[in-house]
């Protein structure tokens, strides 16, 4: 991919001197810029034309990387706090994975549980389908 970005600059390079050395003439004329704003009135000096092409040119690079700077270092600062958080999500499930299980009586369960044990049945087919597993020792 490198190779290919300096393929494509060295192209774009190549075009643009092409442009100028065929278009030197026009390139060469001098040209004033002027800007009226209401009551004000800005007028520049006389400069060459390539030299306006070519100052636009490297004022919008800088504007484009210094966006692009500006646009990388946010997306680091959210990465590395996304990385913080997903660490601490790890560590916290990793530690809810270590908990031992612990068998705990809830009040109600153990109600429900004495009130099947206890019960006797007289005939052994109405026994519940689970029970007449465990008494035949079948899990």
């Amino acid at each position: 991919m490198r190779y290919l970005k300096v393929l494509l600059l060295t192209l774009f390079f190549f075009v643009s001197m092409v442009f100028f050395i065929q278009n030197n003439d026009m390139l060469s004329n001098e040209l004033v810029l002027k800007l009226e704003l209401f009551d004000l009135s800005f007028v520049s000096r006389e400069m060459p034309f390539y030299l306006i092409v070519l100052v636009s040119f490297v004022i919008g690079s800088v504007f484009s990387m210094s966006y692009f700077l500006a646009e990388k270092i946010r997306l680091t600062h959210e990465l590395k706090s996304s990385k913080a958080k997903l660490a601490a999500l790890e560590q916290e499930v990793t530690s809810l994975r270590n908990l031992p299980l612990e068998e705990e009586v809830y009040p109600s369960s153990s109600k429900t549980e004495t009130a099947f044990s206890t019960a006797s049945y007289a005939d052994e087919s109405a026994q519940p389908y689970s029970e007449k597993k465990r008494e035949d020792g079948v899990a």
